[in-house]
């Protein structure tokens, strides 16, 4: 009777097993096939890295090698393929202002690399002789999703309140690493600084932002921008750009120590990260010190920010704990809701999106008065 108990367990088990099994190997397949490359010309390719192909691009880095098979990796394509098109549902119901100069898809790096453009905005009617303060904005999507065009919106509705808006890309994980991605968007910096003076800018008056993934990008460029062995580290080039002020909306700057979100974070830096020169620099408590002066900053978070509320407050206790004049918003609920994360960069135009772009510009044009 006990032998036919246990093989009856034993056979229950195996069902068990055997059903697992059967159910990672469809879901692996599922992922694959929903993950596999688009060509990058093709109307269905989207912008998602590692699903990208092109016969004359390589968008694949040697510092990136393998990374793409990691599973964490082919899992997190999945879920941002999910959030291209939310995201893209979500643009078609809002109406962007009409009235702005548009100049898209200007090549900061000439490589045809898609990843390598930047965008110009700026209010209709400027006239050549006009100088208007400048804001440069680097996009979110956790390193792995998206480009300036997911921030379109935003950058319109900050051009629509008289300011010149570059809006720049750079190059997704796991195709690159975040050391790509920071020697990219210095790039973009660099181009900024030497062709300012072609648009209606004040270069007395520059503000650098960026969300979530992009908040992070922000604030090592301005903190890398104002030490040479640092940009020795991370092999950048230094951009000449002299940034007066910080908005960093839900930024993740701590992707050593994030807790449980570092099991994701890390390894974007390579399937070697352990072994980069730039392991000692993954999180911002490792290199703010080699800033000799940081901008005044303004961080900006929400109480349905599950993603980034408690990063951003890290943020502002090291900024204060280092004497840098800094404030932050904690945005509460809105008609019984909670905020999302990087609400006013997602949906700028609605009430709360408004209120908070308005503050931080009031934030701008008080440190820059």
């Amino acid at each position: 009777m006990e032998a036919k108990k246990k093989s009856k367990g034993l056979m229950a088990l195996g069902i068990i097993v055997a059903i697992i099994v059967a159910i990672a190997i469809i879901a692996t397949a599922v992922i694959s096939i929903m993950t596999r490359p688009i060509d990058d010309k093709d109307k269905k390719a989207i912008a998602v890295g590692g699903m990208l192909s092109s016969e004359s691009i390589d968008y694949k880095s040697e510092s990136a090698k393998g990374l793409e098979r990691h599973p964490v990796m082919k899992i997190m394509q999945f879920i941002w393929k999910f959030c291209y098109y939310g995201d893209t549902a979500k643009h078609e119901k809002q109406t962007p202002p009409e009235s702005i100069v548009k100049n898209k898809n200007i090549p900061y790096i000439d490589d045809g690399n898609l990843y390598h453009q930047l965008d110009v905005f700026y209010p209709e009617g400027t006239g050549p002789n006009d100088k208007l303060p400048v804001i440069i904005d680097i996009h979110g999507g956790g390193w792995m999703y998206a480009t300036k065009d997911l921030n379109e919106y935003y950058c319109l509705s900050l051009a629509e309140r008289g300011y010149m808006v570059f809006s720049i890309s750079y190059r997704l994980a796991p195709d690159v690493t975040v050391n790509e991605q920071i020697q990219d968007c210095a790039s973009a910096l660099k181009w900024i600084s030497d062709n300012m003076a072609s648009y209606p800018c004040n270069s007395e008056k520059i503000m650098l932002t960026g969300d979530s993934a992009g908040g992070m990008l922000a604030i090592y460029e301005a903190v890398i921008a104002q030490s040479e062995e640092l940009q020795d580290v991370f092999k950048t080039e230094n951009p000449n750009l002299n940034i007066d002020a910080l908005v960093l909306t839900s930024p993740v700057p701590y992707m050593k120590s994030g807790g449980g979100l570092s099991v994701y974070t890390k390894i974007l830096w390579g399937k070697d990260y352990k072994e980069k020169d730039t392991y000692g620099y993954m999180d911002l408590d490792e290199i703010i010190d080699y800033a000799d002066e940081l901008a005044p900053t303004y961080l900006i978070t929400s109480s349905g920010d599950s993603l980034a509320n408690a990063q951003t407050h890290k943020t502002y206790e090291l900024l204060q704990k280092k004497n840098i004049q800094s404030e932050i918003v904690d945005y509460g609920k809105v008609a019984g809701k909670k905020l999302p994360h990087v609400f006013s960069v997602l949906n700028p135009f609605d009430e709360a999106g408004k209120a908070a772009i308005d503050e931080e510009i009031a934030f701008f044009e008080k440190v820059t008065k």
